[in-house]
């Protein structure tokens, strides 16, 4: 039975709606998948309402957070609490932030000769959290861009010139907050994070699991991470963190994916 522990939704910066998601999943043969979309948990409650029969939803979150080097990671967790006040309180601050951060983007951009408003940029976050994807969006209906990236290279991007940090957890208070929404805490896409020294921290903290599948993994780091969750003691889990056609990469859904065994072992980290 395949599972893809890794999806996004319009609730973030995904194309696909939340019901559009589960249908495509069960299309693609998934049969266990959980929704991970950035600083919400607004698409949850959709995904599982109209999720086919047979196709199990978990609920899930993709915490944004920012090490003492300086370096973004981020931190999934699974079968939060979506109601859980402590994570919801967290969330809305997390909102405001990335509402203050992009007004703070298209400022800077309207500064280079960039005319879009914080109104086109809504336009494209259909969801409660606006992101840099949302920025790139109304860069390229504009004809300032031809693609998303274009726009993230030229001026969203860190070191780019309209790029703006914004204020995040560290990645040790991200876990913590999963396990007191009753969620099982995940490192994500290791892969892509330069400085894997964030580890022992984060075990200390509590991180049961370990993202070893994933869209931007090749088969030779996919070995050396499960080799690396077997020492820490963390649990192997995946996903393709597919975004839906038009986002951030191709559409990944259903060529990345874990056994149930994977998300068994996962569920008695609970």
């Amino acid at each position: 039975m395949a599972a893809d522990l890794h999806l996004h939704t319009t609730e973030s910066d995904g194309t696909w709606t939340p019901k559009e998601v589960v249908q495509k999943a069960f299309e693609h043969s998934l049969r266990i998948i959980a929704i991970t979309d950035h600083d919400t948990t607004q698409g949850i409650a959709e995904a599982k309402k109209h999720a086919p029969a047979g196709l199990e939803v978990i609920s899930g979150i993709e915490l944004s957070t920012l090490s003492a080097q300086g370096e973004e990671i981020h931190i999934l967790g699974y079968w939060i609490d979506e109601n859980n006040a402590g994570l919801q309180e967290l969330l809305e601050k997390s909102r405001r932030d990335r509402i203050t951060r992009a007004e703070s983007i298209v400022e800077k951009l309207n500064n280079l000769g960039l005319w879009i408003s914080y109104g086109d940029v809504e336009q494209f976050g259909h969801g409660r959290v606006v992101s840099r994807s949302h920025i790139a969006s109304a860069l390229e209906s504009r004809g300032y861009v031809q693609t998303k990236k274009e726009a993230f290279e030229k001026y969203l991007a860190p070191q780019a010139p309209a790029y703006v940090a914004r204020h995040k957890l560290n990645p040790a208070q991200a876990v913590k907050s999963i396990l007191k929404a009753n969620g099982v805490p995940v490192l994500a896409h290791p892969g892509l994070i330069k400085d894997l020294a964030v580890l022992p921290a984060l075990v200390d903290a509590g991180l049961a699991g370990l993202e070893v599948v994933h869209s931007s993994h090749d088969q030779k780091q996919v070995d050396f991470f499960l080799q690396l969750a077997a020492q820490w003691q963390l649990t192997p889990t995946g996903g393709s963190d597919c975004h839906g056609p038009g986002g951030k990469d191709e559409v990944f859904l259903g060529k990345f994916t874990i056994p149930q065994s994977w998300v068994d072992r996962l569920a008695r980290r609970r």
